[in-house]
Formats: structure tokens, C-alpha cells, sequence
């Protein structure tokens, strides 16, 4: 992978950014991390991000819930370590 593909890959987004991803109000967003209904956030500090290729992977698989999400991601990163 180049340099630029991993730095896209590994790019972190914030709440308001998230929110005008998903075209859902700040509080709503709020509300489904409260709810595990999004993919597990990357802790900064007093900073809550999200990698983008996480939400990308989460928005391909039809938005299941965090637990699911995370249960689909391990497989697929298993199976390509296989490959």
C-alpha cells in the first residue's frame, strides 16, 4: 500500500463530520454511539473520532449494530491474514 492509500485508509473523522456523513443532526449521532449503534470510536484524549474505513465497511455491511460490526470486521480481517 502507498503512503498516500494508508493515510487515507487510516483517517480519522470527528462527530460533526460523522454527522454530516450520515446527513443525521449531531445529537442523533450522540444518540446511536450511546445506543452501540455505530462502529466502535477511536479514543483521543477528551476526543471521540472514527476511522473513515471504518465507516465506509460499516455503511457497505448495511449499518448493523456495533457488536455485529465488530464480530464481521475480525472475520474479514482473519480471513485476509489466510490469504
Amino acid at each position: 500500500m502507498t503512503a498516500i492509500k494508508k493515510k487515507q485508509h487510516a483517517r480519522l473523522i470527528n462527530a460533526s463530520e460523522l454527522a454530516e456523513t450520515l446527513g443525521i443532526s449531531l445529537r442523533h449521532l450522540w444518540r446511536m454511539k450511546a445506543a452501540k449503534e455505530l462502529p466502535k470510536p477511536v479514543q483521543l484524549r477528551n476526543s471521540v473520532r472514527w476511522l473513515l474505513s471504518d465507516i465506509e465497511a460499516w455503511l457497505e455491511m448495511g449499518c448493523p449494530s456495533q457488536k455485529r460490526f465488530e464480530g464481521r470486521k475480525a472475520t474479514r480481517a482473519k480471513a485476509s491474514r489466510t490469504r
